[in-house]
């Protein structure tokens, strides 16, 4: 959805330094390759291989692969969660909010973002997280849905004076569930490779298998930390990110193709019918930092990017 494009709230916000399927008897009997008469089950016919120019595209999805870690439920006591009220102290950090204009009539308010998630950044970094992270901290993300803010948190000495929960937006706050933290490999979108996919002597079949792979095996819905995103629409989304902090800080945006370490997928919130979130039709947030700011600890300049099908 092209409209959705994100600014970030960034102002004295950042406090501290910076298948398994039941089988019946004759589905066991399949999966040994045996029928019932005994004799060897069938196999299904295999696809055909690849073509040379789109067997040279998955070696190079391949050759680009980032890791990744996906963010599944857990019952166990971690501070890292979606949804609920942030365990946050209101001596760290203010309640984030937006402004808004209001068409009818014409006017533009203050309004509170809803919480979308927190992590401790020390256990992101115990489950293999991105080496560009803080070891210590946390981050809290919240959005409005047009826009999005982040603050980051490293004084770690309890949660001593909560902070109070404002009227939020519709839809929040969000089901609370604890996060689990799994190592994945992710892989760059078609589109990321390629600028014009008509361009390619590819038939259709190879297309669309390729295409389908860096998805394929992913958990759905598919909530993440680093490695590439799973893009829904517009294919960069890093050169987005640099026009909307060119345009915050009163400067030109780089009029070059980016590098890779630039900007990295800090979060992408999928819609969840669990945690009761839709966003858009069906889509998902992404949060994205700069690289050199992760390493610094400096989490001001994060933007969001919300897309939807």
């Amino acid at each position: 959805m092209s409209g959705w494009w994100a600014l970030l709230y960034a102002g004295g916000l950042l406090i501290g330094l910076g298948a398994v399927g039941l089988l019946g008897a004759a589905g066991i009997q399949a999966a040994l390759g045996l029928l019932s008469s005994g004799r060897p089950a069938r196999k299904s016919a295999p696809r055909p291989a690849l073509g040379r120019a789109a067997a040279s595209l998955h070696r190079k999805m391949k050759a680009l692969a980032r890791p990744t870690l996906l963010l599944l439920p857990t019952d166990r006591p971690v501070f890292s969660k979606f949804g609920g009220a942030p365990d946050l102290d209101d001596r760290h950090a203010n309640w984030p909010t937006s402004k808004v204009t209001r068409r009818f009539p014409k006017r533009e308010i203050t309004t509170s973002m809803g919480f979308i998630a927190q992590l401790d950044l020390s256990e992101v970094r115990a489950a293999g997280g991105p080496d560009w992270l803080p070891d210590q901290g946390r981050l809290y993300f919240f959005a409005e849905p047009w826009m999005g803010a982040a603050l980051h948190v490293a004084v770690l000495d309890g949660l001593k004076s909560p902070i109070a929960v404002p009227v939020l937006p519709k839809g929040f706050p969000l089901v609370e569930r604890r996060i689990a933290m799994t190592p994945a490999t992710s892989y760059p979108d078609l589109e990321w490779l390629v600028d014009d996919l008509s361009e390619l002597d590819i038939d259709s079949d190879a297309l669309d298998r390729l295409a389908d792979f860096p998805s394929a095996h992913m958990p759905t819905p598919e909530h993440r930390i680093g490695g590439h995103a799973s893009a829904i629409q517009g294919l960069n989304m890093e050169f987005e990110c640099e026009q909307m902090l060119a345009a915050l800080e009163g400067r030109e945006p780089k009029a070059t193709r980016l590098r890779d370490t630039d900007w990295r997928l800090l979060l992408q919130v999928d819609t969840d019918a669990d945690l009761k979130t839709k966003w858009g039709d069906g889509g998902r947030l992404y949060y994205w930092i700069r690289e050199a700011d992760a390493r610094a600890g400096d989490f001001s300049k994060i933007q969001m990017v919300g897309q939807s099908h």
